[in-house]
């Protein structure tokens, strides 16, 4: 599998726009799901076959392709903010808290106008 280089590069500007395409870009390579669920592949068993340890590797590598996705899909600015998640839902949930606002203060927003 080769990846191709994120589809834009989010520099502060038009966050929104930035979601719908590394959303779009993570599905297709079924690593949309790692971002949403946060869950570690489980454990192999004791014994595993050839195929059983293949898939276990290809299940965990997706974590760190997020990751890669997500630290070259942002300028370095925005890439400070996440340099030290340790989880893809992690890096998601501070960008969008840092770029949109928590889900408190956005209601706190909508009250106030």
């Amino acid at each position: 599998m080769s990846f191709t280089p994120p589809p834009s590069i989010f520099a502060r500007e038009n966050y929104h726009i930035w979601v719908v395409k590394m959303k779009t870009y993570l599905q297709p390579y079924d690593l949309w799901n790692v971002v949403e669920n946060d869950v570690e592949p489980p454990t192999l068993r004791v014994n595993p076959t050839i195929a059983q340890m293949k898939q276990h590797s290809e299940e965990c590598a997706k974590k760190h392709k997020v990751m890669a996705c997500l630290k070259i899909g942002v300028s370095n600015v925005v890439f400070t903010r996440i340099m030290t998640c340790d989880s893809p839902k992690q890096a998601w949930e501070k960008l969008k808290e840092e770029f949109i606002g928590s889900d408190k203060a956005r209601k706190q927003q909508l009250i106030n106008l």
